[in-house]
């Protein structure tokens, strides 16, 4: 069990290899779909939700030419309209990669974190674990809805009861409510599975979040996870891209520096005492060396994936 409040911050790379893509396969995905010259291409689908081929054709090229590192970055200095047209994009192109069968592959890191809590399911939400994401996806929830409803025999209200007590903030929205998630009538929520239908793309946008003004900072998801990036005796990054932005987002520094040696010995024991470790396997060497200087974020072996680091560093302490 795990008893000392422990936070796991989710970047794209945790999703990677359950199918979903990285910013920068995001962004050919979406070029792709609104390629004119494919015949495949989601035109007459975006046609039908109030766009003009225009408009889809000038967002694509504005894309095309842009050379942002992902479809969030381009999006933020944008106008409502184009926002709304680019999170359908986002929507209509990560929905197809909800899939079940690749969450339990062999080496799937959510079959080693969960084999790792080694816990009766009436133990389960005693772990103080949560999880911050930058991702839309909600394969997390559903990997962990689905295994212990398996592994224990159990209802789906039984296992949603449980899961209630692991926070899991998504930061920038998600592809709407899972069915177990729904508190209101009046609450939007989707199965999880990869079929696209112009209905879903509209609810399933309106989840999404472009942060793209200092005052979104303020919204209740940010503010929870600096609560519990506060209360936390350990932080661990996974599949994490360490981008500026995104750091500097959540103030990870006021988290993981120790204070200067005038602080008083409680508040410097507190930090001390304070984890921060990430996963680094396929990192630009700058960013190996900048991370753990600018941000004291510790990478413990760059060779690890995070089924490795799993494995070598998480305690049941």
């Amino acid at each position: 069990m795990v008893t000392r409040p422990t936070v796991f911050i989710l970047g794209a790379g945790a999703s990677y290899n359950f199918g979903f893509p990285l910013g920068k396969d995001l962004v050919e995905i979406i070029l792709k779909n609104f390629d004119p010259e494919n015949s495949q291409n989601a035109l007459h689908i975006f046609e039908g939700l109030g766009f003009s081929k225009d408009e889809i054709i000038a967002f694509r090229d504005e894309l095309r030419f842009s050379a942002t590192p992902s479809i969030d970055t381009f999006l933020e200095p944008r106008q409502e309209e184009e926002r709304y047209l680019g999170k359908l994009a986002i929507a209509y192109a990560l929905i197809p990669f909800e899939k079940e069968e690749p969450l339990f592959y062999d080496n799937s890191w959510y079959k080693t974190f969960i084999n790792k809590l080694n816990l009766s399911f009436e133990d389960f939400e005693k772990n103080k674990i949560s999880f911050i994401t930058f991702n839309y996806d909600r394969s997390l929830e559903f990997f962990l809805m689905t295994s212990l409803k398996n592994r224990f025999k159990k209802s789906q209200d039984e296992v949603a009861e449980k899961l209630k007590k692991i926070p899991i903030v998504h930061l920038y929205g998600k592809l709407g409510l899972l069915p177990w998630e729904v508190i209101s009538d009046n609450d939007y929520y989707r199965n999880y599975e990869p079929t696209v239908l112009p209905h879903h793309l509209r609810k399933s946008s309106k989840s999404l979040k472009i942060i793209y003004d200092k005052l979104d900072l303020d919204n209740p998801e940010f503010k929870q996870a600096k609560i519990l990036l506060s209360a936390a005796r350990k932080i661990y990054f996974l599949g994490f891209g360490y981008h500026k932005d995104n750091l500097d987002r959540l103030k990870i520094n006021s988290f993981t520096y120790i204070p200067a040696s005038n602080t008083p010995t409680t508040a410097l024991s507190t930090s001390l005492n304070k984890v921060v470790e990430g996963t680094s396997f396929k990192l630009p060497m700058d960013l190996k060396e900048s991370i753990p200087k600018n941000y004291k974020i510790k990478f413990p072996n760059s060779d690890w994936d995070i089924s490795d680091f799993i494995e070598q560093r998480i305690r049941l302490e």
